[in-house]
């Protein structure tokens, strides 16, 4: 308890210097200590739970539908299809369904793979979702647009990202009022700041995201701020990474255990500690 004591301080004293005190914890694909991750039940809960942002992985398949999955692995191991998703057809997808019905109490052993317009269907108005590409093609973005148009979303509440500046640039300049952010792996030793901004800068996107944060410090964030990009980093599992976070001055994190994250935060705050 002493310890979470400690990480809680100097979360405080992170967040009380730098940014206004104001940090954004974002669901990564969901709630999946609650739910099969990628999947609209998990979006959905995520949400429910309290989320303001969730990200998720999208690929355009040969056969031009739009899949919610991460990888190979998560498609093979989730759903039982060991294949790319790129090769994925539109009756695989239909047809699919949670390999482990047992898991999570058996709540989800129907649940499906879902597609642009199931995820979508799950934001809420009033809510920010993140759009990671992983599978690119010619009819990526026109697929992107008309599922937010069926769903009745408006483009402020989509971000589109991917670790691909090419893919978001090609995005943005067909759909320019879309927001856009790159993801990057930092080794700093490879890959410094004004690195970092030139490629976001001519990607035309206005938010970065960094892995690998706990190699880089507070000066390396602030630069990139200062260059007029807000900046996330991931993955923040528990609340000493994000004290870490808060003493980078990040505006953002992105966790695979955002409610617990959240909950445990507002724990420590009630208590009484000098």
């Amino acid at each position: 308890m002493k310890t979470c004591i400690f990480f809680l301080a100097v979360c405080a004293a992170a967040l009380s210097a730098f940014g206004g005190g104001k940090i954004r914890v974002h669901s990564h694909r969901g709630e999946t200590d609650f739910a099969p991750q990628n999947t609209a039940e998990a979006i959905r809960l995520a949400y429910e739970m309290g989320s303001l942002m969730i990200e998720t992985d999208f690929w355009l398949t040969q056969d031009g539908s739009m899949v919610c999955v991460h990888d190979r692995n998560e498609l093979r191991d989730l759903w039982g299809i060991d294949k790319s998703p790129r090769d994925l057809t539109a009756e695989e997808i239909k047809s699919a369904r949670f390999a482990h019905p047992k898991r999570f109490g058996g709540k989800y052993s129907d649940c499906r793979l879902p597609t642009i317009d199931d995820i979508f269907a799950a934001i809420p108005k009033d809510k920010k979702f993140e759009l990671e590409i992983k599978g690119y093609g010619e009819d990526f973005a026109d697929k992107v647009e008309a599922a937010r148009k069926k769903a009745g979303l408006k483009r402020e509440n989509i971000i589109v990202t991917s670790f691909d500046s090419s893919v978001v640039k090609d995005f943005k300049s067909k759909y320019p009022d879309y927001e856009t952010m790159l993801i990057f792996w930092v080794d700093p030793a490879k890959l410094s700041a004004e690195r970092i901004i030139s490629i976001a800068q001519k990607a035309g996107v206005s938010q970065v995201a960094l892995g690998n944060y706990r190699k880089i410090d507070r000066e390396f964030v602030r630069k990139i701020q200062e260059a007029g990009f807000k900046v996330g980093v991931w993955q923040v599992q528990n609340l000493d990474d994000l004290a870490y976070a808060a003493e980078l001055g990040a505006n953002r994190v992105c966790s695979d255990h955002a409610y617990r994250l959240r909950r445990d935060f507002e724990a420590l705050k009630s208590l009484d500690f000098k």
